[in-house]
């Protein structure tokens, strides 16, 4: 075989499902060895053509949050690395084990040797160092110097991505190194290590502080990144009496629970002892902060953030572990220390932390139920929440309407992602991935109108059609970037943006017709404009996706 096709074998030896392709003039030998191994019958990954590499990584990633595993994306030189974008700051961000494929101009202009130079763009696109485009976001990046080397380097990068925390690898893949031939069997596996178990001393003294405080609170984000977490994490609250606040980058408590506190971060102003589990922004301070003598207790996989150069949250006792092995274990500690007195005062405050949190639940469900246009994204995505079934999985991308989704979207473990980081955009460009890894189950992706743009939603729509994997994207349309107006307001107000009233920098009206751009694309969609119309919207779409088409639903909320 050549290294292309050992690239495949042990990709597939990998339990790589997918590779996510855009493909150049440097791919050749890989898409070689793919259709080889397709006519021979070997195992290999099914290629799924993304026409835009936003749209290629952000499916792997929306791929490995609904299966867990390892990931694969094949670009084209350093123009297809540019062009992953603010995607490979998501996967940074969401610990997404992908090995990113890049080609590299072929070294050689000599006809006998195979892969080379043979077109201008050649010396044009090469540069001189292709690698630092993924230095600051990559866990690890290497050039292949030769194709008897490939399968090592190979085995390396998925096993780096899949060490925790995990995080994308980098592979350049010159043209003439992939013609190489090798050697018959593929190179050992790597296995990456077990996730670190929880300090046993340094649990039985959190379960002190906890035991004993006042006034606990849990704050979370990415815990039901590991669905069995969820009900640990319950457990954990329920023996306290302790509420729980989720920021939702996975759902990590249930929203029905009458300890969930949805992003009610202001309960921690209150607190004399917060546990964080896998939250990277626990509090903003300039709007919330426990009180100096308060304890900040920590359980994470990554706790010091070290990609995070000004992480400095005041964490008294920190524990480096995977939550869903830790919570467990911090039970049983709780339960060792349930004396008598000690399950009183939990039992008490469990009945006033109940009894606080559904006054704030008959808010929320005011909201639902308003006709005001401040309360607009809450009766829609209330009204969506009622109709959608219990097996779809929903990607978030609300922005400034996320509030709304935390109150009103209930979703099971598993079901319900977001991304926690800065490149908007992923959700609809992801929710392919998420449907190639559950075909069973409907995907629907909730966005801004200002997210569906940055989603290429051109090339998120054709890829997801072609491939077999088409979803719903419901886009909350204000007709405005609002994230970006808010700071303007809140920074200079009365000032001459406020007096001009008109935010040209931040105005998407008029806007373009979203169910138009489906339809010319094979889809279709519908405009809703009322909460009553969302079921017959929903229910159209969710046909459309049944029958191998993509829908989009523009919902009409009043301008911001």
């Amino acid at each position: 075989m050549d290294a292309a096709a050992e690239l495949i074998a042990t990709l597939a030896d990998e339990g790589v499902r997918h590779l996510f392709i855009n493909p150049g003039t440097d791919t050749a030998p890989v898409q070689e060895a793919l259709a080889g191994a397709r006519a021979a019958g070997e195992p290999s990954p099914r290629a799924v053509l993304c026409t835009h590499e936003f749209v290629a990584l952000s499916s792997a990633m929306g791929h490995y949050l609904a299966s867990g595993t390892p990931q694969a994306v094949l670009v084209h030189v350093d123009a297809g690395t540019l062009n992953l974008g603010g995607a490979v700051h998501n996967a940074q961000r969401n610990r997404v084990p992908a090995v990113i494929f890049a080609g590299r101009s072929p070294y050689s202009v000599s006809p006998g040797v195979p892969g080379h130079r043979d077109t201008p763009i050649q010396w044009q696109q090469e540069q001189p160092d292709q690698q630092a485009v993924l230095r600051a976001f990559g866990k690890w990046t290497m050039e292949v110097p030769r194709g008897r080397d490939l399968g090592a380097i190979v085995r390396r990068a998925c096993q780096v991505a899949q060490t925790d925390p995990k995080g994308p690898a980098y592979v350049m893949l010159p043209r003439e190194a992939l013609m190489d031939p090798v050697s018959p069997g593929l190179a050992r596996r790597l296995p990456p290590p077990r996730p670190p178990a929880a300090d046993p001393a340094a649990l039985a003294e959190m379960a002190r502080c906890l035991a004993d405080a006042g006034r606990p609170v849990i704050v979370t984000s990415r815990t039901g990144s590991s669905p069995s977490a969820v009900p640990a994490l319950a457990g954990v609250a329920e023996l306290l009496g302790c509420p729980v606040v989720d920021h939702r980058d996975r759902l990590s408590f249930p929203p029905g629970h009458p300890l969930y506190a949805a992003d009610s971060t202001d309960l921690i102003g209150d607190a004399d002892v917060v546990l964080i589990l896998d939250a990277e922004v626990p509090w903003v301070p300039a709007q919330v902060t426990p009180p100096p003598s308060a304890t900040v207790l920590q359980i994470d996989i990554d706790p010091v953030k070290a990609t995070m150069p000004t992480w400095a949250y005041p964490i008294d006792l920190s524990v480096t572990a995977d939550t869903a092995l830790a919570l467990p274990l911090l039970a049983d500690e709780l339960r060792r220390l349930a004396t008598p007195a000690r399950e009183g005062r939990w039992r008490a405050r469990r009945e006033q932390v109940t009894a606080r949190l559904a006054e704030l639940r008959k808010q929320w469900e005011a909201l639902a139920g308003s006709a005001e246009p401040a309360a607009a994204a809450d009766a829609m995505l209330h009204a969506l929440s009622q109709v959608l079934p219990s097996d779809a999985t929903v990607l978030e991308e609300a922005v400034t309407n996320r509030p709304a989704v935390l109150r009103q979207v209930d979703r099971g473990p598993g079901r319900y992602f977001a991304t926690g980081s800065p490149a908007l955009g992923w959700a609809v460009a992801g929710a392919m991935g998420v449907k190639l890894a559950r075909p069973d189950s409907p995907v629907v992706a909730v966005c801004g109108d200002g997210s569906f743009g940055f989603s290429v939603p051109t090339a998120a729509i054709w890829s997801a059609q072609r491939a077999g994997a088409p979803f719903t994207a419901v886009i909350l349309n204000n007709r405005a970037y609002r994230a970006s107006r808010v700071p303007v307001q809140r920074l200079y107000p009365g000032g001459a943006a406020e007096a001009e009233g008109t935010f040209p920098e931040t105005d998407l009206a008029p806007g373009p017709s979203h169910a138009g751009l489906a339809r010319a694309y094979g889809g279709d969609g519908r405009v809703v404009r009322k909460p009553g119309e969302l079921p017959e919207a929903v229910e159209h779409c969710l046909a459309l996706q049944a029958g191998g088409r993509c829908g989009v639903i523009d919902v009409q909320l009043p301008d911001c």
